[in-house]
């Protein structure tokens, strides 16, 4: 038989020790970032669809000036273009983000800016609002 004072250092050591593996469960509970699904690859068969995917921000001025000169120039109706939104549209970005990495991986060196444009036909990119506007002048003559 256990002396009480043995008895009462032996329930505070296993209740610290429960304490312990408790707090260490929710730490790594709580550190383990949760599993996600990504799709790293983007669709080919909407690649195909258009002639050029346009990624831009709401508020950025050099995607503006594409903008502008994609409406003075009446280029959407010339060619098919697919305007995709990336500052508020998570989806997008993210989109935006695989598509370099899959296609563009040089871009990620200096982080991936807007606009940028991606020509399927190529399958490359096409970054900055005087080179998108010079490809869309070669491609609407």
């Amino acid at each position: 038989m256990l002396s009480p004072l043995l008895n009462k250092m032996v329930k505070k050591i296993i209740g610290f020790a429960v304490i312990v593996l408790v707090l260490f469960g929710f730490y790594k509970l709580l550190s383990t970032p949760p599993k996600t699904q990504t799709n790293n690859t983007i669709d080919t068969t909407e690649l195909s669809s258009v002639d050029m995917f346009f990624y831009y921000g709401n508020t950025c001025p050099h995607c503006k000036t594409v903008e502008e000169f994609i409406v003075q120039n009446k280029v959407d109706q010339k060619i098919k273009i697919s305007s995709k939104e990336v500052y508020e549209n998570k989806n997008n970005a993210n989109e935006l983000t695989q598509l370099v990495d899959q296609f563009c991986p040089e871009l990620n060196q200096n982080g991936v800016g807007v606009p940028l444009a991606f020509d399927p036909k190529t399958q490359k990119c096409i970054q900055g609002d005087t080179p998108i506007i010079d490809f869309l002048k070669q491609n609407i003559q």
